[in-house]
């Protein structure tokens, strides 16, 4: 039973709510799409995603008086509701966070007059990560030398989406900078006139890239990343220059 659950800051486990289990440590929900070769005994995997979570708490509801217990089934359901909100949940020495929908609340009351009842709660997730409830950093600072190599490792369970950014203290001359993870082999360009003051951010969840709060033009693709070792390589194409690299991303569990 974790120490601590809640739903948007709302404690789910207290002296009148008590949750006995709860069931989040299962893969989420996942579709495999495969096509048949053609002519052959066999197909392939064309996709696969993780599409959902689904997690179910169970436990009861203790009041002081039947009137009591009425007043707090009314305040579960009144702070129950909301779209994609922190579920947070005791874990590992932490918190492993979800974003997270209540789709159902089955409160079953067998006499009236009892001061308790059974309650179970099933959220849904179509996040289907959990997530450590601070960001993590790897920076380098006042790089002038190309390429320049960040080593960093991804924790987590499943990997990330980082943003990243590179700052641009002093510049001669550059007309293109790549952003590359050596580990899988993906890199991104952008070419354009930088200028000192520039901030380049390279947001591989949202598949953005901007130039301060403006849109850029980019080749090649948004760098992927796996848990564990990973090799951010950046290449300047200038004259002479001074940048510092941010990579920062929340860690994802399965």
């Amino acid at each position: 039973m974790p120490s601590t659950i809640s739903f948007n800051s709302y404690s789910l486990q207290t002296s009148s709510i008590i949750i006995e289990k709860i069931f989040h440590t299962s893969l989420p929900d996942y579709t495999l799409s495969t096509e048949q070769l053609a002519r052959r005994d066999k197909s392939i995997i064309t996709s696969e995603y993780y599409i959902k979570k689904v997690i179910t708490a169970e436990g009861h509801i203790i009041g002081t008086s039947v009137a009591d217990l009425d007043n707090k089934i009314d305040a579960l359901k009144q702070n129950l509701q909301g779209s994609n909100l922190n579920l947070d949940i005791g874990y590992s020495s932490g918190t492993r966070r979800y974003l997270a929908t209540v789709r159902k609340i089955d409160i079953e009351r067998e006499h009236y007059n009892n001061y308790w009842c059974p309650v179970i709660i099933e959220f849904l997730c179509a996040d289907p990560f959990g997530r450590a409830t601070s960001s993590t950093n790897h920076s380098l600072d006042a790089q002038t030398t190309s390429p320049f190599t960040l080593a960093m490792t991804m924790g987590g369970t499943t990997p990330a989406y980082p943003v990243i950014t590179l700052t641009c203290d002093a510049i001669t001359s550059v007309s293109a900078i790549t952003i590359k993870n050596i580990t899988t082999g993906d890199f991104i360009t952008v070419t354009r006139t930088f200028l000192a003051t520039n901030v380049l951010q390279i947001d591989c969840n949202n598949q953005t890239v901007k130039v301060g709060t403006t849109e850029v033009d980019f080749s090649g693709v948004f760098p992927s990343f796996v848990v564990g070792a990973n090799s951010v390589e950046i290449t300047v194409a200038g004259t002479s220059f001074s940048i510092d690299l941010d990579v920062d991303y929340t860690q994802l569990y399965l």
